[in-house]
């Protein structure tokens, strides 16, 4: 196959959005979409190669997978070896498990498997797992074990009829993509059917060009690469992956793969040097960006620090030309392991030394025993998890006799208030203090709590997939219920700038809200409409019918997971003084709280007080020294970075029964 400068240029298109993406800079938006261009650039290359070998009378399944093991295993074990040490060093035994599963299933090259089954929205951070971006190798190598079969069986090479097989298998695959960004949006981005029609974009490029001079178009070349950089600043993480959105960046690169013949000014601009050498170690830099980023984030170095993301992006760059000359070269020029068994048989033995690795880990549940003789005693006990939290609000004597139904956390036939819990897993996260405050003054207690659904009418969730239409039949089926029954008080609780701003900084918009579940697309200032529509509808319902009504103002957030911050400072075996330091410098400055509550709260605050409602706030107990404390008098009071624990519910309920009902009784 003729090398192509520009192709190479193309990868540093590629690579360059995803690293700044997953840096954390808001203006790449849509930095994920190079991992799509990079599909496309595989499949082209990749059918190329077959199907020029097997029209030569040279193609060797067995050459085929021994060229893939030189290119991808080398620098992918390096990258494994290197986390190793460091995971065992700094993550605590919970998250472990996810790490060490992960690092079983990326050398079976099913990682995406893995992420799938585990992308819900208590597990782990995507910040925080160093192996997160191999579920694009998996997706990839399970493409090519599959796509020698359907040459073979497509034979000796048609233009047209290859053409045409491929498209018609990328179009029963866009069609999967487009279903499931609707309908399951956090399994379809890491669901392999979902993904083929990029790599299949690739094969028709190829079987287009094969055999052919390379076809020239100007206006056309430079179209692909602006619909490619377009999307980039374009999309968002709001917006589903893969959907009819990566159509605009997949065709652009199909362009750019067309029609960028070496004497127009596209293939000129991605043939610059430093783009050539950076696509050349864009295969070693992507592996390496992501667990340094995650390790960083971590141990608890704040991205915020001045120079410190430039510093680690200058480390992977440093790292990934180090791998490429010495460990991906070699290897892949037969200069290391020169013979076929050589190869398969080094890969069958990483594979199964890093497998043993995760199963191992797994076994031991995270070796908590990592933990043992280190950092002050009495913080080891905050490990053991609290299986009675119940943040998904379950009904404690069973399931409700339909979904949309109350449950009864409390009765009593003295009661004379009947309050009813309204909201996300943040209410169900303060949900023990109301189980008190009834036990103290013989209220009955209702709620109605959905995890990441907002408690409020007449909104969806944009991205929720068929659980959006769920959450709104539910909201509105606890509303008229709570209506019916004739409570007195309606209280709601929630993650409120979750469904604003779609989380903080640079984190996937996956919450937002709209009045029209079918517009995906808003400006903040529409977003932040959306919430204030759904807020004025939800309180008015309620005042309406003559109930009480009383908001949360939304619990700090906290930048870090304070069970990993506790972990590590155990592992590092710190002096208690040192130990308390290290913890006390984590907590949230209350300044930077505050500023992401700001737009959410201004509504919240607008809305209560010119409907009559009540807006109250349980963060004044978290408060020390201008920040909001996640441990206190060696309590965890979180639970994760933003549900607070049963332990410090219970502690805000003499503050919450004061706000509530004051001195009298009710």
């Amino acid at each position: 196959m003729k090398y192509r400068r520009e192709i190479d240029g193309l990868r540093a298109v590629a690579v360059l959005p995803v690293i700044l993406f997953h840096a954390g800079f808001t203006a790449f938006g849509g930095g994920y979409i190079g991992v799509d261009i990079f599909f496309v650039i595989s499949g082209y290359l990749i059918t190329t190669i077959l199907i020029s070998d097997r029209e030569a009378g040279t193609y060797s399944l067995w050459r085929f997978y021994e060229r893939r093991a030189r290119r991808i295993l080398p620098a992918l074990f390096l990258v494994l070896a290197c986390c190793v040490p460091f995971a065992w060093m700094w993550i605590p035994p919970d998250p472990l498990e996810d790490f060490a599963r992960s690092l079983g299933f990326t050398v079976l090259f099913i990682s995406n498997v893995h992420f799938l089954e585990h992308s819900g929205y208590f597990d782990v951070s995507a910040d925080l797992r160093p192996l997160l971006h191999t579920w694009s190798l998996a997706v990839e190598e399970q493409f090519y074990i599959l796509f020698p079969a359907l040459l073979w069986a497509l034979g000796r090479f048609r233009r047209g009829r290859h053409v045409a097989v491929f498209a018609l298998c990328a179009a029963a695959s866009i069609a999967m993509a487009i279903w499931g960004a609707w309908n399951m949006p956090g399994e379809n981005f890491f669901f392999t059917p979902s993904r083929l029609w990029e790599l299949l974009a690739g094969s028709i490029c190829a079987a287009v060009l094969l055999n052919r001079p390379q076809m020239r178009s100007e206006a056309l070349a430079a179209l692909g690469l602006a619909l490619i950089v377009g999307s980039v600043f374009w999309l968002g993480p709001e917006d589903p992956s893969p959907s009819g959105y990566t159509l605009v960046p997949i065709v652009g690169a199909m362009l750019v793969i067309l029609f960028a013949a070496r004497e127009t000014l596209t293939a000129r601009a991605l043939s610059w040097r430093p783009m050539v050498g950076i696509g050349l170690i864009s295969y070693s830099l992507y592996l390496w960006h992501q667990p340094i980023f995650a390790f960083a984030r971590i141990r608890g170095w704040s991205m915020a620090v001045p120079g410190l993301i430039w510093a680690l992006i200058a480390l992977s760059f440093a790292l990934a030309v180090l791998s490429w000359a010495f460990v991906e070269r070699p290897f892949r020029r037969s200069g290391w392991l020169p013979s076929r068994s050589a190869v398969f048989g080094a890969s069958l033995g990483g594979i199964v030394a890093f497998g043993a690795m995760g199963s191992t880990v797994l076994a031991l549940n995270g070796v908590p025993q990592r933990l043992d003789g280190k950092g002050p005693e009495a913080y080891l006990d905050l490990f053991t998890k609290d299986e009675t939290e119940n943040l998904g609000g379950s009904c404690p004597g069973g399931a409700p006799e339909s979904p949309g139904d109350l449950c009864l956390m409390r009765d009593s036939e003295e009661a004379s208030t009947t309050i009813a819990v309204m909201g996300d897993s943040h209410a169900g996260a303060i949900l023990p203090a109301f189980d008190e405050i009834a036990a103290m003054r013989h209220i009955g207690v209702l709620h109605g709590i959905h995890p990441a659904c907002p408690p409020l009418l007449g909104v969806y969730l944009v991205n929720g997939g068929q659980s959006a239409q769920e959450c709104h039949d539910r909201v509105r089926a606890h509303a008229e219920e709570a209506v019916a029954r004739g409570v007195d008080m309606v209280f709601l609780a929630a993650r409120w700038s979750l469904y604003v701003k779609g989380d903080v900084p640079s984190k996937p918009r996956r919450f937002m809200i709209s009045t029209d579940p079918d517009n995906r697309r808003q400006s903040d200032a529409e977003w932040f409409a959306s919430f204030e529509t759904g807020l004025r509808e939800t309180i008015s319902h309620y005042r309406d019918a003559g109930i009480r009504v009383v908001v949360l103002d939304q619990v700090p957030q906290q930048v870090v997971l304070p069970i990993n911050v506790l972990g590590q400072a155990i592992l590092r075996d710190l002096p208690e003084a040192e130990f308390e330091a290290d913890i006390a410098r984590s907590f949230i400055d209350t300044r930077v709280h505050d500023e992401r509550m700001r737009g959410a709260r201004t509504i919240l605050v607008d809305v209560a007080d010119d409907l009559g409602a009540e807006l109250i706030s349980v963060n004044a107990f978290f408060e020390r020294d201008g920040r909001y404390a996640w441990l206190l008098n060696r309590v965890l009071l979180y639970k994760d970075a933003d549900h607070i624990s049963a332990p410090a519910a219970h502690a805000v309920a003499p503050l919450l029964d004061k706000t509530l009902f004051g001195d009298g009784r009710r």
